[in-house]
């Protein structure tokens, strides 16, 4: 394109348009990632979108489709034989505001919380088309408005000139009317083009109540049909949800007493003079208002005892109000009584601009604990004769949710209102950040007048524009030469982050490239918009507008976009766009002592030093360690003497919130100290199920690796499955009928010895599933003896009549197995799936370890042919001849092992619970997961543990919840891998697992903070685009009537996320309860991603402030992640 510029009557000049080439950013961005080719392929395409755009969820389908839509776009080619982008097409595909925008498109936020928890895109006047004195009503501006996602259309309802029909106008002007039934229809027809999502409509009405009944009855009712939600009660308590509320018209108003005619008010308009729009190019400047005091035609209602009982002596007017979803309306007295919140109902309260402004002043605080629960309409003062708007800010910073904008209007403030409702895929709601709703131990709340700390940094650089030629005549900026364009940026916000800086001039270039950057501090970016406005300059006048957009910082894409610009309606143009790169910078604060460490610190200080006998006050009187000595004190001293912070007087805060925050003030009780003289059926033992296996049951792989994990995470309980080798001379450990890899037993059996007691020093416990034939079990025996020596516990007697105790038992392996008749290798496959099948059909399954042979424990061993191999075990499993009754039969001159699924437990505890819990007083009860469980899932441990069981067998190779709380019981004890059973079960009184008991404790909770995510996780590893949003997940796992579960609100973009927060637990039997803790990071999708977890036995807690270290999802602990929690145990 060329174009002709006139210098004089007889000189032109001309220009040719020319096509910049890509910024020196992208050129090194696609060498980079093209290893200095000149092609990109999909595959490098998608690690430049990952690294630097930030999109974590595309996959390499995903930029495949991508460069096939860059080269149909660019070069109008359907079928397109090469498959990669030159330079010039990945600047193209940067450059392209379709495929390459600044913000999400999608909704991404939760939508089910209530309506006050969102702001709503509001109209204000929605039926007039220009000015608010003279101009028409129509039903056009609204058709507008719902096609731009406007979600809120205010009507003023009157009686037509006859009193016959309903009118929308704006009363008391000279603008002319239009039948309300056009308006309804309109809104029907258009409300939910862009946004399924619901409208509201605000009636502000003039009616009687004739007129009423026919709105109701004749016209709202039969428009909206369905659509319309109507609430089953006159007052909700809490409003329903966007989410719930899909496709649905609320009517919200708050019907008169009576008809207000027009000559009974007084004309506000007639007492105010036109007030000019400052729309100069100062930003945030408008002109002070002409009248203080003035409102528009909104009407103030005040609440009255008399209103519900003139209103019900009206014929019809029930079903009038019956419409009403959202109340509307001010209680008697001030302010004050206005912004109270009533618990039983939620309402909509509407205040002027400048009530709002006044309000802020010294009622702030109020206002947003109002909005937490209710409905705040702000609307322009009645001055604003021209249509013009106001500063959004302030209704947003309050928690406002329906900041009503003239829409048929223009002007920088709108533009702002445009820009925030482009978030969430400009659905016309948007999620209000948590420190709106937020209520602190204390029932405080934000204060918008405190002095923040800077948040983030928000990096803006402006490259390069385009397309001006495409949208405006040659001649429409300059009629002697082409553009000189330059671009303003900067920050609309609160008034701590309102900036605005601008790009150098560029003359004469219809392509201008700037190449600069700005760098923007910001306190509150939750609230924060990105400002562009592109000018060309003009010397002698004004400069020329050439276009702009506001974009929600909080959605902005890090990367390289192209960013569309707007006209000053704010309708998009055609090509006109520039392109852009953002970068978040988030500050990561000091660490801070949350406010309860620091009045702990001065109660137990002096002038600002802890000595040893101040810390040693605090640790027993506060922290429940009533044995705690000054050496002890002086221990916690001399972990600190390093940091810099150390005083040799005492501890100053920071050094006292360190040690809080360390290792030594851990929540469980060090070292073993349960009585370990007992016999081995008075403990819980952590148990391994087919400890050999790296993976799931069917096809993983056999492993020492499983075996060595388990030992070291102290499991004392170590199972192996035995069968032949491919030859029949050797003995293998493998999951028989399956396609898992074998292990050769020699070398399970030397880990187990090089492993055994470094975790634990009490003994391991291995269980033997034999499948082998007589000459391979004496090989076995011979392996056993020669690997462990005088490890092995070999027993007196061939029945034990009493398990010796684990302190007896020190450093000593145990072998536990049913010795068959014969080799069962044939059936081993038969009995796997057999097992299945009865799991499917819910029929008791037989151990597929110890299949039932019909015969009784001692007829078995008399029939052993392998004597050598009959003497290495000191536990004897297996199941006597008959049913239940007979398996849970006790033999007082022996003990036995007794193994059940968990099934056939959970079958077994309905009629026979304290049967079950009397046999494991003196016998061992092994329980296995059911074999479905092929993906190495676990089941509940908590129904063996109440009836008992010592040996609740797990997939240690698998990682979930049961698996946690497994991990979390054999914390206690020192993590020995044996824990003392509570006494109720040993009692001769028989404890029965099936009765309700009352509550015996009370547990509370607090969730102060959290630190160490950014030592141990990457940058970008919980979110693309901003830090984490953390919260935490609170709760029991025990007996049944003590499960239960709480969680923390979410803390928005922060690495140090501070809850505060306190939870109450109830506990019928806490000896077995465990205490589950769980941190995600919130994500909008539901989807929330893993941030740490632990579990911790309740009998084992120490009250007070302790340091909480996090797990991962295999139970192995981070290195620098915790929790600081309060234990309160009553």
């Amino acid at each position: 394109m060329a174009g002709s510029y006139r210098m004089c009557v007889c000189f032109t000049r001309k220009f040719k348009v020319t096509e910049a080439g890509p910024p020196p950013d992208v050129k090194e961005a696609f060498f980079k990632y093209t290893d200095g080719g000149t092609h990109m392929s999909a595959e490098q395409l998608w690690r430049f979108l990952v690294e630097v755009q930030g999109d974590g969820g595309l996959s390499i389908a995903d930029a495949e489709k991508i460069v096939e839509q860059v080269l149909q776009k660019m070069h109008h080619i359907a079928k397109f034989t090469r498959h990669t982008l030159t330079l010039d097409d990945f600047h193209r595909y940067l450059f392209s505001a379709d495929l390459n925008p600044p913000i999400r498109d999608q909704v991404h936020q939760d939508m089910t919380k209530p309506l006050s928890h969102y702001f709503i895109y509001t109209g204000h006047n929605s039926y007039l088309t220009g000015n608010q004195l003279s101009s028409d009503c129509s039903d056009v501006p609204i058709m507008k408005a719902l096609k731009r996602g406007v979600r809120v259309i205010e009507l003023d309802i009157w009686p037509n000139s006859t009193k016959d029909n309903v009118d929308v106008l704006h009363g008391r002007t000279l603008t002319a009317p239009v039948e309300l039934i056009s308006c309804l229809k309109c809104i029907k027809e258009y409300a939910f083009s862009s946004s399924p999502y619901p409208v509201v409509i605000t009636l502000e009405d003039h009616l009687t109540p004739d007129l009423q009944v026919k709105v109701a009855q004749v016209m709202i009712t039969e428009t909206f049909g369905d659509m319309l939600y109507c609430p089953e009660c006159e007052c909700l308590e809490e409003l329903p949800s966007p989410e719930e509320l899909k496709y649905r018209i609320i009517i919200s108003t708050k019907p008169p007493k009576e008809y207000l005619k027009a000559e009974s008010g007084k004309d506000k308009g007639n007492k105010s003079q036109r007030e000019k729009d400052s729309d100069d190019d100062t930003w945030g400047k408008e002109p002070l208002d002409l009248v203080s005091d003035q409102e528009d035609g909104d009407v103030i209602d005040t609440d009255t005892s008399e209103d519900s009982d003139n209103e019900s002596q009206q014929p019809g007017v029930s079903a009038y109000k019956r419409l009403i979803a959202i109340h509307a309306g001010k209680p008697r007295g001030g302010l004050k009584e206005a912004l109270k919140v009533d618990p039983n109902k939620v309402r909509r309260l509407s205040l002027s601009e400048q009530a709002l402004e006044k309000a802020s002043e010294n009622h702030g605080t109020d206002v947003i604990r109002f909005t937490q629960k209710n409905v705040l309409r702000v609307y322009p003062k009645g001055t604003r004769f021209n249509s013009s708007n106001y500063k959004p800010l302030i209704g947003w910073t309050h928690g406002a949710q329906m900041v009503a904008f003239n829409m048929q209007g223009y002007g920088r403030f709108l533009w702002l209102m445009n820009g925030m409702f482009r978030s969430n895929g400009g659905c016309g709601f948007v999620k209000k950040p948590d420190f709106l709703m937020k209520v602190g131990p204390r029932g405080e709340v934000f204060n918008p007048k405190t002095k923040l700390p800077v948040k983030k940094s928000l990096k803006v650089k402006v490259y390069m524009g385009d397309g001006w030629h495409l949208d405006f005549k040659s001649t429409h900026f300059d009629l002697y030469s082409p553009p000189d364009f330059y671009t303003r940026v900067g920050i609309a916000g609160v008034p701590g982050d309102v900036i605005m800086k601008k790009t150098k001039i560029k003359e004469d270039n219809w392509t201008p490239v700037w190449d600069e950057e700005f760098t923007f501090q910001l306190t509150v970016p939750e609230l924060a918009l990105l400002r562009i406005e592109v000018h060309e300059y003009d010397m002698s006048e004004k400069d020329d507008f050439a276009g702009q957009t506001c974009l929600p910082v909080s959605e902005l894409i890090p990367g390289i976009h192209a960013v569309p610009l707007f006209d000053r309606k704010g309708e998009k143009l055609n090509s006109s766009r520039l392109l852009m790169r953002f970068e978040r910078i988030f500050k990561l604060r000091a660490l801070e002592p949350p406010e309860e460490v620091k009045v702990l610190f001065d109660r137990y200080s002096q002038n600002g030093i802890m000595s040893l006998d101040d810390l040693r006050g605090f640790l027993v009187e506060f922290q429940g360690e009533y044995s705690a000595t000054r050496e002890d004190a002086q221990a916690i001293f001399n972990s600190l003497k390093h940091l810099n912070i150390f005083s040799r007087r005492g501890l100053h805060l920071e050094a006292f919130f360190r040690y809080l925050l360390g290792d030594l003030n851990g929540p469980l009780s060090a070292g073993v100290h349960h009585d370990m003289t007992q016999p081995l059926a008075h403990y819980f033992m952590f148990t391994g199920h087919n400890s050999y296996l790296t993976g799931n049951q069917l096809s993983s792989d056999s492993s020492v690796e499983p075996i060595i994990k388990a030992l070291l995470k102290g499991v004392r309980v170590i199972e192996l499955d035995l069968w032949p080798g491919s030859k029949k001379d050797a003995v293998e450990v493998r999951h028989g009928g399956t396609l898992t890899n074998p292990v050769d037993l020699l070398v399970c059996l030397k880990a187990i010895k090089d492993n055994a007691f470094q975790a634990s020093e009490y003994p391991v416990v291995i269980t033997f599933e034999d499948h082998l034939p007589e000459n391979l079990q004496a090989q076995v025996a011979e392996m056993v003896t020669k690997t462990f020596g005088d490890m092995l516990y070999r027993p007196e007697t061939d029945q034990l009549q009493e398990f010796p105790s684990p302190e007896s038992l020190k450093k000593k392996v145990m072998i536990s197995t049913k010795p068959p008749k014969e080799s069962k290798t044939s059936s081993k496959k038969e009995q796997w799936n057999s097992e299945a099948a009865a799991s499917k059909s819910d029929i008791e399954t037989s151990d597929k370890d110890e299949v039932d042979d019909g015969e009784n424990l001692q007829e078995d061993e008399e029939e052993m042919t392998v004597p050598e191999y009959m003497h290495l075990i000191s536990i004897h499993a297996g199941k006597p001849k008959g049913g239940l009754q007979n398996w849970l039969s006790i033999d007082e001159k022996t003990v036995r092992r007794l193994s059940l699924s968990e099934q056939e437990l959970e079958n077994a505890t309905r009629r026979h619970g304290t049967d079950i819990v009397r046999f494991t007083q003196r016998n061992l009860l092994r329980v296995y997961p059911k074999g479905t469980r092929i993906t190495s899932s676990n089941y509940n441990p908590f129904v063996g543990w109440a009836h008992g069981a010592q040996m609740v067998a797990f997939n240690m190779q698998g990682h979930a919840k049961h698996l946690w709380v497994m991990q979390g019981m054999f914390k206690a004890n020192g993590g020995c891998g044996y824990v003392k059973k509570p006494e109720f079960l040993l009692s001769n009184e028989v404890f029965d697992p099936n009765r309700v008991l009352p509550v015996k404790k009370i547990l509370k909770v607090t969730i102060y903070m959290g630190v160490g995510w950014d030592l141990d996780f990457r940058r970008t590893h919980f979110d693309m685009y901003s830090p984490p949003d953390f919260f935490v997940k609170v709760g029991i796992a025990g007996v049944p009537e003590d499960k239960d579960m709480k969680e923390t609100k979410a803390i928005e973009d922060d690495w140090q996320p501070v809850w505060n927060q306190r939870f109450e637990f109830r506990l019928t039997v806490p000896e077995l309860a465990v205490l589950r803790i769980t941190v995600l990071e919130y994500d909008t999708s539901g989807q929330h991603d893993f941030g740490g977890q632990t579990c911790l036995p309740i009998s084992e807690l120490r009250t007070g402030i302790r340091a909480i270290p996090l797990h991962d999802r295999r139970g192995d602990k981070y290195r620098n992640t915790r929790l600081l929690v309060q234990f309160e145990l009553n």
